[in-house]
């Protein structure tokens, strides 16, 4: 995107704002400055009237003229065909020094004596406008005779690299909307001025709506005769536009200035012009695009004028699915043409030269206003500066969005119909901090808080999972079962099953006949299948959901054990042992954590003597035991047991880090005597309730019979935050001694 500085200025005041001033501003404010020209017409070139033209007497294609530039009436000789008297032209005095070091002199041409050189537009350091000399004309303002040029003609050009989504930024307007929020100085207020004829368009237009559109138009008409002028020749040139004749100099230039996309149709030779408006169809609805720019006009032609946007994003599809050819109005269109339609006909109706018909045809379709709820906190902390309300709601008008205060802490933001970037929170963020300046916020490291978006479902799963993991390691295969069992086999084997009136309707077959409320026979018949293909070592899992007579629902995990404890190998002579009860404890505790045991188990298929409720965090959360003998004959297995635990009683808890005692532990031994029917649970209750605190830990280590009594061999480690002295150990150890022999436990 290109700008000149002259240009911005009628839409914005820049007096007493440098152009670098204006370059670091569009920097700062997002506005990429990709290149800056100055162009500036050598000194002593002023200008001239001419006031005589004649042949050369010596030569055919020499002219011979006399210029007025003010203090003074010079003779040039020129050969220039485009020379005519009254107009207006640069000359280049003797002693002015043009381009490649050039000096103008006195010469003598032919004969006749030359004082200076009426000069074209590349000669005094201009783009080429044209074949001959440049003709000057008050476009760009009144002229006087002897006024240095570059007053008229000096400009400064600034090439932006305008991002994509930047639609309403190609254009001068646009630009200067940015210069207008970046430097808060208002935009001009434009009066536009145009005489209308009394014969209005309807009497030479009539354009047949009869289908719903979903863009906006806006159509006027002009006549007579369409002829440029210097600024606008001049301007296009600075900005790289190319054009084809003089009507589309002034509608590329309105384009250029406003951004509004207007294009312009030959209606000279019908009486009536009775035209459909141009209805093209997307997937969602039908789009208006307008009369088309694609006939022949004539200099003297009756014109249709016309002015039109579409949304940015049904461009593409129009394109593609009409096979419309894509242009420079393409390109505008597709990233966001300006939808002020009036602004931009106006615009072009104040510049061009030509007769106006009174009215128009407004197919303005009516903007739908976009909102953004905007919380100062949320910004802020998107920002990463605390930026006051005040300021916020300045910046924001500055950039025309229009603001509505909730309250303290909350405004509703109105997004310009412009701006077809803006779409949430974040965007307003980056609007805020490119006006309030990224050189504001001061540099940190960066602290990466992210915030725990874990539920309880999440939590859960992680905890299942790593169950699963754990299982899988410690040589589980985990299996999988439907939540339907066979409700005669439940009871059978003594567990509850869900009410009559709560079970299934319609099972699939008779042995899924209701939900599982055990996860226990269906490992078991696991067991047994994989017993009869061969398997000998049979270490199994599985995880779900299990019913209770209400049929509410609960998370269970099972494990089940067959076989033998590890591969027939040579080091085990091809006889490994077979699994046990303490095989799967010890499988069990490195998959849940320590636990502990009471010898009582209800379940009607466990082993009365081999079986056992586990106890973890004082909660009974589950049963092990080994499967009755009956039922293991009835499945037509051997040995096998399992262990079935409630999840919901096992919840995952935070593991805290705690300091390592640097103190020395002391381990010692008591062998006691105890009678044959009292169990270590009895014991350990004993000694548990004294409640010593630097008896970190206590377990047996052996038992012996003695025919009427067993000796009890229980080893104690004892530790505290110091190093014992052995009277303190042996004070401890007399205590656990003394309460023993109390309670007929005498040492060995």
């Amino acid at each position: 995107m290109i700008v000149t500085r002259r240009w911005l200025e009628e839409f914005i005041d820049l007096n007493g704002i440098s152009t670098q001033k204006i370059i670091d501003t569009l920097n700062l404010i997002g506005q990429e400055v990709e290149g800056y020209k100055k162009v500036e017409v050598p000194q002593n070139v002023v200008v001239g009237k001419v006031i005589e033209c004649k042949k050369h007497p010596n030569a055919d294609k020499l002219n011979l003229t006399k210029i007025d530039v003010g203090d003074e009436i010079l003779q040039i000789v020129t050969g220039a065909n485009n020379i005519e008297v009254d107009k207006f032209v640069a000359v280049a005095k003797i002693g002015a020094v043009l381009g490649d070091n050039f000096k103008i002199k006195k010469a003598k041409l032919r004969g006749v004596e030359s004082f200076g050189m009426i000069c074209s537009s590349t000669e005094i350091g201009l783009p080429k406008l044209n074949d001959g000399i440049l003709v000057l004309d008050d476009s760009l303002g009144e002229l006087k005779v002897g006024e240095y040029v570059g007053k008229y003609l000096n400009d400064e050009i600034i090439e932006l690299g305008v991002t994509a989504n930047r639609g309403d930024c190609f254009s001068i307007r646009g630009i200067a909307r940015e210069l207008s929020a970046g430097l808060d100085i208002p935009l001009k207020s434009i009066d536009f001025s145009f005489e209308e004829l009394k014969e209005g368009i309807g009497r030479i237009v009539n354009i047949k709506k009869n289908d719903t559109i979903n863009s906006s138009c806006l159509m006027r008409a002009i006549e007579g005769e369409i002829v440029s002028n210097l600024k606008v020749d001049l301007r296009l040139a600075f900005c790289d536009i190319e054009v084809k004749d003089d009507i589309d100099k002034f509608l590329k230039y309105a384009m250029q200035a406003t951004g509004v996309l207007i294009v312009a149709s030959d209606i000279s030779d019908i009486s009536l012009y009775n035209k459909d408006v141009d209805i093209f169809e997307t997937k969602s609805g039908k789009y208006l695009i307008g009369i088309k720019n694609n006939l022949q006009i004539n200099n003297s032609s009756k014109l249709l004028i016309n002015a039109n946007y579409i949304e940015p994003k049904y461009v593409n599809e129009l394109v593609f699915i009409n096979g419309l050819k894509t242009d420079e109005y393409f390109f505008r269109a597709s990233r966001g043409s300006e939808s002020d339609l009036r602004f931009g006909m106006n615009y072009f109706l104040n510049e061009v030269n030509a007769k106006v018909f009174g009215g128009d045809i407004d197919l303005i379709k009516d903007d739908k206003a976009n909102f953004i709820n905007l919380n100062i906190e949320e910004i802020n902390n998107v920002i990463g500066r605390d930026i006051n309300e005040k300021e916020i709601v300045n910046i924001l008008k500055r950039l025309k969005f229009e603001i509505t205060v909730i309250n303290e802490t909350n405004l509703r933001v109105r997004i310009p119909s412009f701006r077809h970037d803006i779409e949430n929170i974040q965007d307003l963020a980056e609007e805020i901090l490119r006006v309030y300046g990224i050189d504001k916020l001061k540099s940190k490291p960066l602290c990466f808080d992210e915030k725990d978006r874990t539920n309880e479902n999440i939590k859960e799963i992680e905890f299942f999972n790593d169950l699963r993991k754990k299982a899988v390691a410690n040589g589980f295969y985990e299996v999988i079962h439907f939540v339907f069992d066979d409700k005669e086999k439940l009871q059978k084997y003594g567990f509850e099953v869900v009410d009559d009136n709560l079970d299934l309707i319609n099972p699939i077959v008779k042995e899924l006949d209701t939900l599982r409320t055990t996860l226990l026979l269906q490992l078991i018949e696991d067991v047994k299948f994989n017993k009869a293909n061969g398997y000998k070592n049979i270490y199994l899992f599985t995880l779900g959901s299990v019913y209770n007579k209400k049929r509410e629902e609960s998370k269970k995990i099972a494990f089940i054990v067959n076989g033998f404890k590890e591969y027939e190998s040579v080091e085990n002579h091809g006889k490994p042992k077979k699994v046990d009860f303490k095989f799967l404890v010890d499988k069990l505790v490195n998959i849940i954590g320590e636990f502990k045991l009471k010898p009582t188990c209800s379940l009607k298929i466990a082993h009365p003597y081999q079986s056992a409720t586990i106890i973890k965090d004082s909660k009974e959360v589950g049963v092990i035991a080994k499967l009755h003998p009956k039922v293991a004959k009835e499945f037509d297995i051997d040995d096998t047991f399992f262990v079935e635990i409630d999840l919901e009683a096992i919840k995952p808890s935070v593991k805290l880090a705690q300091d390592i005692n640097k103190f020395p532990k002391v381990v010692r031994d008591l062998s006691i005597v105890v009678d044959k029917e009292k169990n270590y649970k009895e014991v350990y209750d004993i000694i548990n309730n004294l409640q010593i605190k630097e008896l970190i830990e206590f377990y047996p280590i052996d038992i012996y019979d003695l025919q009427k009594a067993n000796s009890l061999t229980i080893r104690f480690v004892i530790q505290s935050n110091k190093t014992l002295t052995e009277e303190e150990i042996n004070s401890i150890m007399d205590k656990i001694i003394k309460t023993l022999d109390e309670k007929g436990m005498k040492l060995r």
